[in-house]
């Protein structure tokens, strides 16, 4: 039997049947500084194209079960630039459990100074979620536990933020599920509330250094925090060369430290790969976690990219 199979059945069971539950976590990315529109909403339209950005991502490689997450995401401006509209999706699987959100975005940007501007945000989509219990191995073909899978939950929510960018720094504040979903057991009723305890923030910050002519640097912090739990911090740092290479590594606190290399084949294409190890006590049972990324950029009317965008 699938050992963390068993162990996300018996966590989803311990959930459901307290009096009434829903947690949603989000999943945290290696490639977190080019994934910015899972973030923050406030990032729609922060570049001068229309951006796409897809990333695959699977965690703990040799644990049965480990997540494994699918993203893609696209943004551009609009009405001179004055606002952003964008769309993002996402699935995972953890075990039995299957998630996947949509999500819309708008975001309006306001010019503080000479150098820099300051965006709102706001997103609205949905959550679906099920737990495919009969992909179960059990003991007894017969468990009546695990004969049907759950019902598909269908959540709404909404998330908020707000991202000051110049051309070489940005800084942004979210909150990226402002509702708490919670269920019923056995009647399924789904309910949606604000409840600050349950709500997640998110911190990102990020700078360009001009090392030489052909070198850049860009170093980069990301803390996620929620009421009674740990502060979350993911720190990285990138170097740019020749417009070309991205090489850079980060640590992931509890968690990991990440190899990050990429290509960039011209100033709108971008590929990606990074290696997680483990640091975790989960060490001892994963070969690491794998990702990879693409972004491409489509520049509008008449704007040319002659330099690839840093974020």
């Amino acid at each position: 039997m699938k050992r963390l199979i068993i162990i996300s059945v018996v966590l989803f069971f311990g959930i459901i049947y307290s009096p009434k539950s829903y947690s949603q976590n989000d999943p945290m990315f290696t490639h977190y500084m080019w994934n910015e529109m899972f973030i923050n909403p406030a990032y729609a339209g922060s570049r001068d194209a229309v951006s796409f950005f897809g990333l695959s991502r699977q965690q703990w490689v040799g644990i049965d079960g480990a997540p494994i997450t699918q993203s893609m995401s696209i943004n551009g401006p609009f009405f001179e630039k004055k606002a952003g509209l964008g769309l993002s999706i996402l699935h995972e699987n953890i075990g039995v459990t299957n998630e996947t959100s949509c999500m819309g975005s708008f975001a309006y940007h306001i010019k503080t100074d000479k150098k820099g501007k300051l965006a709102f945000g706001l997103s609205a989509g949905v959550v679906t979620m099920r737990e495919e219990l009969t992909n179960v191995i059990t003991q007894k073909p017969d468990d009546i536990h695990f004969q049907a899978n759950t019902p598909l939950l269908v959540m709404p929510n909404v998330s908020y933020g707000m991202y000051y960018y110049t051309a070489k720094f940005y800084v942004g504040l979210s909150i990226p599920r402002i509702l708490s979903n919670t269920v019923t057991a056995g009647s399924w009723n789904v309910k949606n509330k604000f409840n600050f305890s349950q709500m997640h923030y998110n911190l990102i910050s990020g700078y360009v250094f001009d090392l030489s002519r052909g070198i850049k640097l860009k170093p980069t912090i990301f803390c996620r925090s929620a009421y009674a739990s740990p502060i979350e911090v993911s720190a990285s740092i990138n170097a740019f060369l020749k417009d070309c290479i991205w090489v850079g590594m980060s640590y992931r606190t509890g968690d990991a430290v990440s190899m990050l290399l990429a290509v960039q084949f011209t100033p709108n294409l971008r590929l990606g790969y990074s290696y997680d190890y483990t640091t975790s006590k989960l060490r001892k049972f994963n070969s690491g976690t794998h990702e990879i990324s693409i972004g491409f950029d489509y520049p509008l009317g008449k704007l040319k990219t002659a330099s690839p965008r840093l974020f």
